[in-house]
């Protein structure tokens, strides 16, 4: 086990980029200004508070959110490339939010969009489909994620197809949808995102000890108290919910869940799940708030999806844990 002061340092140091990222991040744009300006001045006011910080804490929570479902992914399957996006729910997701937006729902139900519905539907129905293929006897942890694969490309041709049939105002809202952003981020929808993510992050820290005994096998695990079915189903329904409302509200937004729990095991060697968790929402969260204050600043006056910020980082560093996990195989 990793000990000593080092690990209090390097949370430390973690905790300190993340919280300033979540601070400056709001400062910088198409229009950078100070924090003298936003008290001083009406427009920079508004935009500040109406527009950065609704759009800064969407990023950072999301950010967190896919970071943590990522990891609790990667405990519940044995599974080192399992993610939110590797395992299909971020397509089923899609998906969902496509077909709403073809067929032109643009009502909402207490206060939720269909279109969102769509999305919280379609990464729940992926999930379950995946579910229960892990729980056929011919699967693994290693064909589980190729069955995700597949569910993500049938979504991702499901999703063109629904594109190149539908009207020019539906295909360029589905086309710019399925890019990921958190733009046009407000109160509400934050609020309506938040709510179910913090029920997520509750349970999550609830069932840490679970996730540490799921690492060393079903069989083990039974033997040392876990109830491994009701375990695996709360965490598995709660986690599909939660990426369902963060991609309903932001978007598919890809290889976040899969960098920042890597990421962490590479910072702070050896840690349990509970120390695990906290790393990995950080670094989501100042990950996903720094790719989005790159994508509105990279190319001004137009501004960049941040789904295609994080795949330019997030692919290679995706390679990069395929070559260590073969490395290890090998050795």
């Amino acid at each position: 086990m990793y000990t000593g002061k080092i690990i209090p340092l390097k949370l430390t140091i973690i905790s300190l980029l993340s919280l300033s990222a979540l601070f400056f991040c709001p400062f910088i744009g198409i229009t950078s200004f100070s924090l003298q300006e936003v008290i001083s001045k009406e427009e920079f006011r508004f935009i500040f508070f109406q527009i950065r910080i609704p759009r800064t804490l969407a990023a950072f929570f999301t950010g967190g959110g896919l970071a943590v479902a990522g990891m609790v992914f990667q405990a519940l399957f044995r599974n080192p490339l399992a993610s939110p996006y590797t395992l299909g729910v971020s397509g089923g997701a899609s998906l969902g939010a496509a077909l709403c937006i073809a067929a032109g729902a643009g009502s909402s139900i207490m206060g939720i969009s269909i279109i969102s519905l769509g999305a919280i539907g379609g990464g729940v129905l992926s999930m379950v489909l995946i579910y229960g293929f892990l729980l056929s006897k011919e699967s693994n942890s290693a064909t589980l994620v190729l069955a995700g694969v597949v569910v993500s490309t049938v979504c991702s041709g499901l999703i063109m197809f629904i594109h190149q049939i539908s009207p020019l105002h539906h295909a360029f809202q589905i086309m710019r949808w399925t890019m990921g952003g958190v733009d046009g981020i407000n109160y509400q929808l934050l609020l309506i995102m938040l709510i179910p993510v913090l029920l997520f992050f509750l349970v999550v820290t609830i069932l840490l000890p679970q996730l540490d005994q799921f690492m060393t096998g079903d069989d083990i695990a039974y033997t040392r108290g876990v109830n491994i079915r009701l375990s695996r189903n709360i965490l598995i329904s709660i986690t599909a919910l939660a990426v369902g409302f963060m991609v309903a509200t932001c978007g598919p937004i890809g290889f976040v869940g899969i960098i920042a729990p890597h990421a962490c095991r590479i910072i702070i060697p050896g840690v349990r799940h509970r120390m695990l968790a906290l790393c990995s929402f950080l670094i989501g969260a100042s990950f996903l708030t720094i790719s989005d204050t790159i994508a509105r600043v990279i190319a001004q006056p137009a501004e960049i999806p941040v789904g295609i910020i994080t795949a330019i980082f997030g692919g290679p560093f995706f390679l990069i844990v395929l070559f260590r996990r073969k490395n290890r195989l090998m050795m």
